[in-house]
């Protein structure tokens, strides 16, 4: 009930709300997330649309496709799976979906949608990508029918259908360091191709401006996403927003 009152205080125009973590958790009364996934808010999600309501800009931050919960009851039909068939782990031991397998990016969708429907206008996606760290070598893709900039591209394709009829933007959460390269083999992310599917790129960048130059540099002459950057608070791991 204080969240609209802290807003008019503070002068924001939204809020960021983390609804699903990197463990596959998601903190609201879910019908389709994975067994023991679904964490409720307290006031139920009642109370989460209520908050929606009261922003112009109410953001979901919702990682993709790391998840240690479908992944592991949905094995060979949507995780990142190890040459043993076994599902892969990374080094905190944590499962992965596969983008590339169907079930993987439906299941994804399906929760995204839900999010909508709770009243978030925005979803920023996080960890849009295949793992980075761990014992990659360990990994089989040897039976993947498409590569990883194209499961990416799919996913993102698909999911902005979804999300059509509820009018939901999306934005992706990015390091700068991707943002200078423009991509990454072993993610699978190349900004030519993902940032034409997305309405704005979050990141803690140190020059906004060139930042914002880097981004309209890969869109081939049409107009980049907003950049919002992120300015990192005393709080260990909290950011607040600079956008208007």
């Amino acid at each position: 009930g204080s969240a609209p009152a802290l807003l008019a205080e503070t002068g924001a125009n939204g809020f960021v709300y983390p609804i699903r973590d990197n463990t596959g958790r998601v903190f609201y009364e879910s019908p389709t997330a994975a067994d023991k996934a679904a964490v409720a808010a307290e006031g139920g999600n009642d109370a989460i649309s209520r908050l929606c309501a009261g922003a112009d800009r109410a953001v979901a931050r919702f990682n993709c496709f790391h998840d240690s919960y479908y992944a592991f009851i949905h094995m060979q039909e949507a995780a990142i799976c190890q040459k043993t068939t076994y599902v892969w782990y990374d080094n905190h031991s944590y499962h992965w979906l596969d983008p590339s397998k169907e079930q993987a990016r439906m299941y994804v969708t399906g929760l995204a949608v839900e999010c909508a429907s709770l009243g978030f206008n925005e979803l920023l996606l996080e960890e849009l990508c295949y793992p980075t760290s761990g014992k990659l070598e360990k990994i089989d893709y040897s039976g993947n029918t498409m590569g990883k900039t194209e499961a990416l591209v799919l996913f993102l394709t698909e999911l902005r259908a979804a999300l059509e009829p509820y009018g939901t933007k999306l934005s992706l959460l990015l390091t700068e360091e991707l943002i200078q390269s423009g991509s990454n083999a072993e993610s699978g992310q190349d900004l030519a191709a993902l940032l034409p599917l997305v309405d704005a790129v979050y990141a803690q960048v140190a020059d906004p401006a060139a930042a914002q130059e880097l981004l309209r540099g890969y869109m081939d002459g049409a107009e980049p996403p907003e950049l919002v950057p992120l300015v990192r608070e005393a709080r260990e791991g909290s950011w607040c927003l600079t956008a208007g």
